[in-house]
């Protein structure tokens, strides 16, 4: 509506203008004019250092284009014995002795430019009528800044009148631009919206509507393109302003949980020190805190401000009674020097007592390794268990696995148990082959065949377990063997696993260095928690003997028995392996109480639960 008006404005004028010249007597005539002292009646055109004037006499128009006119006629920097129309296209000044422009008629201002008109007694002396119209700014300083008969401004009301100064504009334009430099002190490409609006003198600058950037927030208007002085928008200008935007960066940060609960992105000015957001939730886990790097080395400086997008990554700690490191070897680490081993702070290892081959046979091998390596091991004091590297592609050789594990074993004790190594078999170069990659079975059937292995060897007295990788104990294989109760060693080699799942081992290294082991070893950590009460004691009396059964409790090295003894109980024996849920006590009083307790074996002792509730023999 504001432009409507102008231009309706801008044209009425221009149409008034034009009549009145043509109703002017002297139009016939030519009108004797003079720049800068220079008489152009007949027309013509003057050079200035940085523009021109041309008169056109048909006309009576002097266009001037950043011209810069002094001195002149009658002390006059333009003087006209007449009618005159001024065309201005740039920035004019008009500088006299006495009067900066003298016009014996009407004078009418047009164009898309600035006057600048001034002299000891007037800027602009008019006898008749001063029209003003268009884009025109005109600045007239003097005793007397106008001297006029009568006055024309479109619109009326762009007239302000300062002392000795006389402004005459059209409703003023308010330029909506980028700054010079972001809030974050970075240089922008600058950018105008082209969607300037005007507004009267007599009115403040209305507020624009906020614009838009990408990557950035509006930070408000301000008067410079410095961005020092935000905008006033309560005062009445007098002139056309712009409007500098002030813009903030916005930078993100980023949370990655590794697993936990999801914290979602949160967003801060460039520059702005960032607040610690709510601790993220990890079932089994401890958090400990936020770090910068995935590689977990260097803890975030929440002092630091913001100067980028970061992502931050939780570092947990995997909630256990008791934490161990250990590693686990075969006949590849060669002969190795097992108390410098256990000096170096290895608590524990797992010994590989034998394999399947990859091929189409499937041949069962021991490791020629294992009886020297479980000699050495339980001589240095190590927590020693045994694994099997196994390609079985169905529970019945996954039972023929098991039992050939427990002919080698032939009743050897172990703290730690039998694990099944169900991984598909590479190459040098990590290309996937062998047998049970081409059988290729779904996370069901893979299933299967490690609870057929882990069920045969707990039968035989130990307890068992699984180590698989990342993806396949994610593919329904780790949840089926914890709803078993049998050990999970999970294989991923990583700073930290994503896995949610239970685990009770984790091989987070495969290219370790022990001193004592020449070649690269396996490092894994071990979680022991104190068992679970034993529950469901049962005893009774068949013939002479006192029969006692329990129930399971997963994943323990076995269970202690106990006998009332006086005021309190005494250890009459000692089973391996979490499947051993019975025990006879043979010529034992009929009368006689027990309790029973499961067992972890941590560093060569116990790690004992509580007692089962005492149970009276039956019967």
């Amino acid at each position: 509506m504001t432009y409507l008006r102008n231009s309706i404005a801008g044209l009425l004028m221009a149409l008034f203008a034009m009549l009145l010249l043509r109703a002017s007597a002297p139009l016939a005539e030519p009108a004797r004019v003079w720049v800068g002292g220079i008489e152009l009646t007949a027309g013509g055109e003057i050079f200035f250092d940085s523009g021109e004037a041309v008169y056109n006499p048909e006309t009576r128009t002097l266009t001037l284009s950043d011209a810069a006119v002094t001195g002149g006629f009658h002390g006059a920097a333009v003087y006209a014995e007449g009618d005159l129309i001024l065309s201005l296209s740039g920035q004019n000044t008009l500088t006299g002795e006495k009067d900066g422009i003298v016009v014996l008629g009407n004078l009418t201002v047009a164009g898309k430019g600035t006057l600048r008109a001034g002299g000891s007694r007037s800027g602009a002396s008019v006898r008749d009528c001063l029209t003003v119209f268009d884009n025109v700014e005109l600045d007239l300083d003097g005793a007397s800044p106008l001297r006029w008969g009568d006055l024309h401004v479109s619109p009326l009301d762009t007239v302000l009148s300062l002392g000795e100064k006389l402004r005459v504009r059209p409703p003023y334009t308010a330029i909506l631009t980028d700054g010079a430099l972001d809030a974050a002190g970075h240089e922008l490409r600058g950018e105008t919206w082209f969607d300037d609006f005007s507004y009267k003198m007599d009115e403040p600058v209305p507020v624009p509507a906020e614009p838009e950037r990408a990557g950035y927030w509006f930070g408000g208007w301000f008067a410079d393109r410095e961005l020092t002085q935000p905008f006033d928008f309560t005062p009445v200008y007098d002139s056309a302003v712009t409007l500098y935007a002030r813009w903030i960066q916005i930078v993100s940060l980023r949370f990655d949980s590794w697993g936990g609960s999801e914290l979602p992105e949160a967003q801060y000015a460039w520059g702005e020190v960032p607040l610690p957001p709510a601790e993220p939730e990890r079932a089994g886990y401890r958090f400990l805190a936020w770090y910068g790097d995935e590689r977990l080395r260097e803890e975030y400086d929440w002092g630091q401000p913001l100067e980028g997008d970061i992502s931050l990554y939780a570092k947990w700690e995997k909630l256990a009674d008791v934490t161990l490191y250990g590693i686990d070897a075969a006949r590849y680490q060669g002969e190795i020097d097992w108390p410098t081993v256990k000096e170096s702070g290895v608590s524990f290892v797992f010994l590989r007592i034998g394999y399947r081959g990859y091929g189409s046979e499937g041949l069962l091998n021991p490791d020629v390794n294992f009886e020297m390596n479980y000699e050495g091991a339980r001589a240095a004091g190590l927590d020693v268990g045994v694994y099997f590297f196994s390609q079985a592609t169905d529970s019945a050789e996954a039972y023929d696995e098991a039992r050939y594990v427990l002919e080698l074993l032939d009743g050897r004790e172990l703290d730690l148990p039998v694990i099944m190594d169900f991984e598909l078999a590479s190459d040098a170069s990590g290309g996937l082959l062998g047998r049970l990659y081409e059988a290729d079975l779904t996370g069901y059937e893979n299933a299967r065949v490690c609870l057929s292995f882990c069920a045969a060897i707990e039968d035989g007295g130990y307890t068992a377990g699984v180590y698989a990788g990342n993806s396949m104990l994610s593919d329904e294989l780790g949840a089926a063997l914890e709803k078993a109760g049998y050990a999970v060693w999970l294989a991923h080699w990583t700073v930290q696993t994503r896995y949610n799942g239970d685990y009770d081992y984790w091989q987070y290294s495969g290219a370790g260095q022990v001193t004592g082991i020449g070649p690269e070893v396996d490092l894994d950590m071990r979680y022991a928690d104190t068992p679970a009460q034993v529950t469901g004691l049962t005893v009774r009396r068949e013939e002479e003997d006192n029969v006692l059964r329990w129930d399971r409790v997963p994943g323990v090295q076995g269970y202690i028995v106990c006998r009332s003894a006086g005021s309190g109980f005494m250890e009459i024996a000692r089973l391996s392996g979490a499947g051993s849920l019975s025990f006879t006590d043979p010529g034992a009083a009929p009368d006689s109480r027990y309790a029973v307790c499961a067992v972890v074996r941590v560093e060569g002792g116990d790690l004992r639960g509580p007692l089962s509730e005492t149970v009276d023999t039956e019967g």
